[in-house]
């Protein structure tokens, strides 16, 4: 029995057990108490069912290579509605992997950092404020990770104004989720796998 049924059981009961004790006149009072709760346990439900969809997600995550994690970012970008998105990711990148133009027109650097086993540090997110905004004149800078960031580099990104996108915040965003300031994100429309090779424009 799945605990949703368990509890539509244990509310009927506690129902005909109100109407016993008080009466009748307590009926109404009693299924407007159970709708609510069969209300709580389904938003229970619908959340450990997205939860697990997000895992799934970020599961796939490990079978990408690093080039392949630039191309998803490319394509939830687009999904995303940005236009102009490249993937410029490689030797000479000048420490961005993608770059793109939101739809209303802001400039945004990306870098990717594809890691299995360990976390982004602070050098590498000071390499990319370095770049993002003066060789690149972003108006949106974004580290993304399908790991995590440490303490330090988490604060220095938030100091510096960069959209950090760790492991979670990707997999909500794999899902729909809207991440990015500006930015709507096309709900219903998830991207779960690597996209296939070749320019990510639009």
């Amino acid at each position: 029995m799945t605990a949703v049924a368990f509890g539509g059981v244990v509310l009927v009961v506690m129902v005909q057990v109100l109407v016993e004790v008080l009466g009748w006149w307590t009926l109404p009072l009693g299924l407007l108490v159970a709708l609510a709760a069969v209300r709580v346990l389904l938003a229970i439900r619908a959340r450990r069912i997205r939860e697990i969809g997000r895992r799934a997600a970020a599961a796939v995550l490990d079978t990408l290579s690093p080039a392949e994690f630039e191309q998803h970012v490319a394509h939830l970008l687009i999904r995303d509605g940005c236009r102009r998105v490249r993937v410029v990711g490689g030797r000479g990148d000048g420490g961005v992997d993608v770059l793109a133009h939101a739809p209303r027109g802001a400039r945004i650097a990306v870098q990717c950092k594809h890691y299995r086993s360990r976390p982004v540090g602070p050098s590498e997110v000071r390499d990319f404020n370095g770049c993002a905004w003066t060789d690149h004149q972003a108006d949106l800078a974004l580290m993304v990770t399908s790991n995590r960031f440490t303490d330090a580099a988490a604060a220095f990104g938030r100091r510096h104004r960069i959209q950090m996108v760790d492991r979670e915040l990707l997999a909500r965003w794999m899902a729909g989720e809207r991440i990015l300031p500006g930015i709507p994100a096309q709900r219903g429309r998830p991207v779960e796998g690597a996209p296939a090779d070749g320019d990510a424009s639009r």
